[in-house]
């Protein structure tokens, strides 16, 4: 199994494949929010590396933000969306927020997911749509955490080159 993300098997990959129950979770997750989401690919993947920055998992981060960058967004607007400065998109920024927070507390947000339709016009779902792929992440980074998985992930950001 290779990864367009890389061209080779990751190492979490590899972790996974000699536990078939872990592998079957970790793709269940990703075939059920593919095949049920309904947020737009930039949105997903924005969420992704908000969610995989906030957890502070080096393997989770670069993970994350290499797949944001292949859904088209450009280093310079991972770092800034990731550090909370913003994507210029109010939306966004507001559920991103809710995301970070729910990250940085393990699941527990000081940001009640819905809050962002009043702060934004957005839809109350919202929140809720985003958890498969804030789950993603947290799947991600406990699994690698726990396998003590080796980084290869090649960073896409300047701030890590």
């Amino acid at each position: 199994m290779q990864t367009p993300l890389t061209g080779k098997v990751l190492n979490m990959q590899a972790q996974l494949a000699l536990a078939p129950a872990t592998l079957a979770g970790y793709v269940g997750l990703r075939r059920t929010a593919q095949k049920h989401g309904t947020l737009d690919p930039k949105t997903r993947t924005a969420v992704l590396a908000m969610s995989g920055a906030a957890l502070g998992v080096p393997y989770v981060e670069r993970l994350t933000a290499r797949i944001a960058s292949g859904a088209g967004w450009q280093p310079d607007e991972i770092v800034r969306f990731t550090e909370g400065l913003g994507s210029g998109d109010e939306k966004l920024d507001s559920l991103l927020g809710v995301v970070g927070d729910a990250a940085r507390t393990s699941g527990s947000s000081p940001t009640p997911p819905g809050s962002e339709r009043r702060r934004t016009g957005g839809h109350p779902s919202s929140s809720w749509k985003a958890f498969a792929y804030f789950s993603i992440a947290v799947y991600t980074a406990y699994f690698t955490n726990f396998a003590a998985t080796e980084l290869d992930v090649p960073s896409v950001l300047p701030t890590e080159a």
